[in-house]
């Protein structure tokens, strides 16, 4: 995902360096202790959240054994310069969900479950604006266009040349819920059965009424919306956004209790083909 936001650059990087410390296959300790720092500020800068002089990143490569392509592109990270002035794009998306942008670029297999609203990476250009609006009632039509924007951007992932995995479930609710109107309901559901065409894109609905399984999945239920990200780099990380910041568990159980509950939705959930039969059944019904 090419970008000039610092913010955004600043965890590409990180990303960068800790698949390449890991491919060499060397601990953080080794880094650190090649830097003489601590282990933690290793952990900061691999994790976006520590700004890194070009000098470290040149160091760090070299025990990386970077090779000359992986170099050029480290140290143009580490060279993107801070911003001069605010009230540009990068202010309106907050710090926490920019990361979960760069992760959504970089993740081989995306699993997402919304139960209220489509999910983001699904949604149309007029239905994303009704909920931005809502969202942000005091943000200005410049703040708006930009927020649609770059949600309109990210959908890129979905058809590039090395897309994602993408399998989503989502709940009966989701296209019941009016957003923007009967015209933006039926364009965006329309959407999405076009995009669960793609052959990376798998697509689930959990019906109101769910088919009984015999470990009562149809009765599972899923409290918050979450999206687990699987990268070839890193492992896995869930996204679990709440009304004004998101969290980022990475503890391996806690991921594995997220996988699970996943595929219990999943399980009580219709199959592509009943699913989009479905969507289009309630697209139908808005006039």
């Amino acid at each position: 995902m090419a970008t000039n936001d610092p913010q955004v650059v600043l965890i590409q990087l990180g990303i960068m360096l800790r698949r390449l410390r890991n491919a060499a296959d060397l601990p953080a300790s080794a880094a650190a202790n090649h830097l003489d720092c601590s282990i933690a500020k290793i952990s900061k800068m691999e994790n976006g959240k520590q700004r890194i002089l070009p000098s470290e990143v040149s160091s760090l490569l070299e025990i990386y054994g970077a090779d000359d392509s992986q170099t050029a592109e480290a140290l143009r990270l580490a060279t993107v310069p801070k911003p001069r002035r605010r009230g540009t794009y990068r202010d309106s998306v907050p710090d926490w969900f920019r990361r979960f942008i760069v992760l959504e670029s970089e993740a081989a297999e995306l699993l997402i479950y919304e139960f209220e609203v489509i999910a983001g990476l699904l949604q149309t250009k007029n239905y994303a604006r009704a909920l931005l609006e809502a969202g942000n009632p005091l943000a200005s039509h410049r703040d708006i266009d930009q927020q649609v924007e770059m949600r309109m951007n990210r959908k890129s992932v979905l058809t590039k040349d090395d897309a994602p995995f993408v399998d989503i479930v989502l709940h009966e609710a989701a296209l019941h819920r009016v957003i923007g109107g009967d015209d933006v309901m039926r364009e965006q559901l329309e959407h999405l059965r076009e995009l669960a065409d793609l052959s990376n894109v798998r697509l689930h609905v959990v019906p109101f009424r769910p088919a009984p399984t015999p470990t009562k999945d149809e009765a599972f239920v899923a409290k918050a919306a979450f999206v687990l990200l699987k990268l070839e780099s890193t492992g896995a990380v869930v996204y679990v956004e709440d009304v004004v910041s998101a969290n980022y568990p990475e503890e391996a159980n806690v991921i594995k209790e997220y996988a699970a509950a996943f595929q219990r939705l999943r399980n009580a959930s219709l199959s592509v083909e009943e699913s989009s039969k479905l969507i289009g059944k309630v697209a139908s019904q808005y006039t």
